[in-house]
């Protein structure tokens, strides 16, 4: 309330002070007095602004004057600042200390929990002690008795160790007889023994004679067996060989010993299903064969088949193949066979295919000196395939069993080559070259390349 009646006031008394000095002014202006030597307009204005300059300070004079946080305000700002800053940094100081003081009662307070449940649980194992203690007394009346017992018992057995020990003493005098009737004894035990003992040697000794004789008679048992299943092939193999001799004698041999009747190259990753539909197509495909090499005439060829494999057979060379890698299979002539016979025996011959060699490897290599006559070229190529047919051989790649050739080398080519050759009169070098990547089981597809000594390619041939 004594606000708004200060603002009265002060309103009121500008008020009356700018009346006041709006009267001076017009006085001033009217009388056209000067003040100062100056302007009676100049001088109104001077009273004006002096009015205006009385109604302020009137005006900061009754605030002052009727408000004392005024006058703080205007002359005691920094000292309250600075009291304001020290009562912040003490109530900081006073706050900081009270979390510390409230930590510690926390503190205080979770060591008083653990002292109480310590204590709960000291007053729980002292009322068991007391338990215990009372169970213990019980105990130790219970044992006095006992022990008051076991005295009496004690006293009952010193007077039955007496008796004993007077009984031992007869019992003593009697061992000591039956110790010298003892050693006695073992004397003869100890002969008894060594005469079991050599005994039992001789027993082990005859038994492991025995078992020695019995595997001796096992042994010439299965020899005599074996060499028995010997005789029967050798005789076989006579009667066979005997037969083929006569049908080379007669010319009439169909299919050789070793001979292929069939080959075929199975594909990596085959099911067993897909690799015995494979098996079977090559047995057919040999058996066709075997007919036609056979030379039945029209109307005579055998309603069975000649070439018979086993289901074990089959089994056998499917699990030889059966590890998901490509191979060569290639089914041979077990033995020589003549025209219109009517059965065949096969082998198979089982290969991993791998590749041997790359595209453009040589294989074999000779030189020819300028001054060789064309028979000497000649044999020197014939030299040059029996090497490359060699190395080729050893590499891995199957060959003819018959002939022993990997391969074949066109005539045609062979024939210009040698033509070719006849004329030169300067030394040269001929390298045999695959064509293609070559496979185990693949023809050895080459061609010949004529290279001067410096190295130029001169012809290639095949």
């Amino acid at each position: 309330m004594a606000g708004y009646v200060l603002i009265v006031a002060i309103l009121v008394l500008s008020g009356i002070i700018a009346t006041a000095g709006d009267r001076i002014g017009s006085k001033v202006g009217k009388a056209r007095l000067s003040i100062f030597n100056l302007r009676p307009k100049k001088t109104a204005t001077l009273i004006t602004i002096v009015t205006g300059g009385v109604i302020s300070a009137s005006t900061l004079g009754v605030l002052l004057i009727t408000s004392s946080q005024l006058r703080d305000g205007l002359f005691r700002l920094e000292s309250i600042r600075a009291d304001l800053a020290d009562a912040r940094a003490q109530q900081e100081r006073i706050e900081t200390e009270l979390n510390d003081a409230k930590a510690q009662r926390e503190e205080a307070q979770a060591e008083l929990d653990i002292i109480n449940r310590s204590l709960s649980a000291s007053l729980v194992k002292q009322a068991e002690t007391e338990k215990q203690l009372e169970d213990a007394q019980g105990q130790l009346l219970q044992t006095q008795e006992k022990l008051n017992q076991v005295l009496e018992q004690e006293q009952e057995l010193i007077d039955e160790v007496a008796s004993l020990l007077s009984e031992q003493e007869e019992i003593l005098a009697e061992s000591e007889q039956l110790k010298i009737e003892s050693t006695q004894l073992q004397g003869e035990q100890a002969e008894l023994e060594a005469s079991l003992e050599q005994i039992s040697n001789d027993r082990q000794a005859l038994r492991e004679k025995i078992d020695s004789a019995q595997n001796r008679l096992n042994e010439i048992s299965t020899q005599r067996s074996d060499l028995a299943r010997e005789v029967e092939n050798l005789e076989y193999s006579r009667d066979r060989l005997s037969e083929s001799i006569q049908a080379l004698r007669r010319g009439s041999v169909a299919i050789q010993a070793d001979q292929v009747l069939a080959a075929a190259v199975t594909f990596p990753e085959l099911s067993r299903s897909e690799l015995r539909q494979a098996i079977t197509g090559l047995v057919q495909e040999a058996n066709r064969n075997s007919i036609e090499l056979l030379g039945f005439l029209p109307g005579q060829a055998p309603t069975e088949p000649v070439i018979t494999v086993t289901e074990t057979q089959l089994n056998n060379l499917l699990d030889r193949i059966g590890d998901g890698r490509s191979y060569v299979i290639r089914l041979l002539s077990a033995g020589n066979y003549v025209r219109q016979e009517t059965s065949v025996a096969i082998v198979a011959d089982v290969t991993p295919n791998q590749i041997i060699f790359n595209q453009g490897d040589v294989i074999a290599s000779l030189n020819f000196e300028a001054d060789l006559s064309f028979a000497e070229k000649e044999d020197r190529v014939s030299q040059l395939f029996s090497l490359a047919n060699f190395r080729a051989k050893q590499e891995g790649i199957v060959y003819d069993p018959i002939t022993g050739r990997v391969g074949v080398f066109s005539q045609k080519a062979l024939n210009e080559l040698l033509d070719e050759i006849n004329d030169y009169d300067f030394p040269f070098t001929i390298q045999v070259v695959t064509k293609s990547p070559i496979f185990t089981g693949s023809p050895l597809a080459i061609e010949l390349l004529v290279r001067r000594a410096d190295g130029e390619v001169i012809r290639r041939f095949g």
